[in-house]
Order: structure tokens, then sequence, then C-alpha cells
């Protein structure tokens, strides 16, 4: 976790200071829906490449000409976050959310953003809503699981990881159109590899099994001699394989 907080905290005084150029530029006058929805494209391509500074300019002449559009608020958020300013993303998801009491994706972001300032009851409450309008969101699951972990609900964790997996196999790789935050830590990937070992046991395919083993391993995942227990490994106790992978 904290890796990853580093990570999107890596922009500097530089970065920001192009930002407030860029925006205070900007005049204060009234746009037609034309070059906002240009702004707005604009925004798009520059997070597309990770031109996070820029977006966050276009994003703001775009919300200036369209001030009641939840979408672009959350957009601007995800690129202000994207640069480590959590203070104005907050700020911007929660008059997304003002504006879209049904945002799911503006609800799952203000979880990640709980998650990242290890608020993790408030991340859960704002995972909840966002499940409660579509369970069927495979990252809202990963978001909430790493916070039922950091509540200490390890049961709760793992049955979201679960079905975070379930509706998407390839969840942390997956391209989530850069609107939707999603935490990755290396601690998460070992826990998903072994649960993904445990699928692989379950259908016989002790092959995958192992490999996503040597996987959690790698990822020093803690809880690996669990493999002894999960009757999913039943097939591989016997398998000299899985002994050189986890000592009994």
């Amino acid at each position: 976790m904290q890796g990853l907080l580093k990570a999107l905290l890596v922009a500097n005084l530089m970065v920001f200071a192009a930002v407030q150029a860029r925006t205070e530029s900007l005049p204060d006058v009234p746009m037609s829906s034309t070059i906002a929805k240009t702004a707005e494209q604009k925004g798009d391509q520059a997070r597309i490449h990770k031109d996070y500074a820029s977006a966050v300019a276009y994003y703001h002449t775009a919300v200036q000409g369209d001030t009641r559009n939840s979408m672009l608020y959350d957009k601007l958020a995800i690129a202000e976050f994207q640069l480590g300013d959590k203070s104005a993303a907050r700020k911007h998801l929660t008059q997304a959310v003002k504006l879209d009491s049904r945002s799911v994706a503006a609800l799952n972001n203000l979880g990640v953003l709980d998650l990242m300032d290890k608020k993790y009851k408030a991340s859960v409450n704002h995972l909840k809503q966002a499940l409660a309008l579509d369970e069927s969101n495979a990252t809202a699951h990963l978001n909430i699981a790493e916070a039922w972990m950091g509540l200490g609900e390890v049961d709760r964790a793992m049955t979201e990881y679960s079905r975070a997996l379930e509706l998407n196999a390839d969840i942390l790789n997956s391209d989530n159109g850069g609107v939707v935050a999603q935490v990755t830590t290396p601690e998460q990937r070992a826990r998903i590899s072994y649960l993904i070992a445990k699928s692989y046991g379950k259908k016989g395919n002790l092959d995958g099994a192992l490999e996503y083993l040597r996987r959690a391993k790698e990822g020093h995942y803690p809880d690996l001699a669990r493999v002894y227990s999960d009757q999913e490994f039943a097939a591989l106790w016997s398998d000299p394989r899985l002994e050189k992978i986890v000592k009994r």
C-alpha cells in the first residue's frame, strides 16, 4: 500500500505549478457546450498519454462550460489523483456524487481515496454504496477487499477478492478506462495469486495451481501453509512438486 501511495505522490512542485499556470490563464467567461466537449476530448487524450497535468487543465476548462456533468468532475478528480493531489480529487469527487448520487465510478473513487488515507470504515461505506448500485463491478469488489483487509476482516476480504476474480479473472491487469481508481499492491497480488491457485486446484488444473502458488510465494503471501488444509489442493498433497514450493 505504501509503495502505491508513494507512486501516486511522485508529481513534483513544477508539475503543479504548470497546472496552476494553465488553469489561471483560462478566461472566466461563459463557454459553449462545443468548447466544453472539445476540452473534455483533449483531456481524455492527455489522460491516455498519461499527461495528467494537461488533462487537469483541459477538464477544468470543460467543467466551466458544463457545470452539471458528474462524469466531468470524476474525470478531473482522477487526473488530480494521478498527480497526487488527493485534496482536489476528493473535492471534485464529492461534487460528482452531489450531481449524481448513483455514480458508481465516483463512489468507488471516493472509497479508494479513503483507502489511501487508511480511513477503512469510510472506504467500506463508499464502496458498499457503489456495489449496491452495481454488484457486478469487479473493481469495487477488489477495492472493498483491500478495505476489509485494512480492518482486519480477512474472511470478508477473501470473499470479496474471490468475487472480483469471478467477475474478472484478469482484474489486476484490466484497463478500466482511466475513470475508475483501483488499488494494486504486491500484497494484494500475492493474495490473488493464491486464490487463482485455489481456483485451478478446484478445476483439476494442477500445473496452473502450482504456477500460481509459486507466484504467491514470490509475493510473500503469509498464509501459504494453508495449502495443506484447503481442500482445493488435496490432489497436490502427495505431489513432490508442492513440497518444493511449500514445506509441510
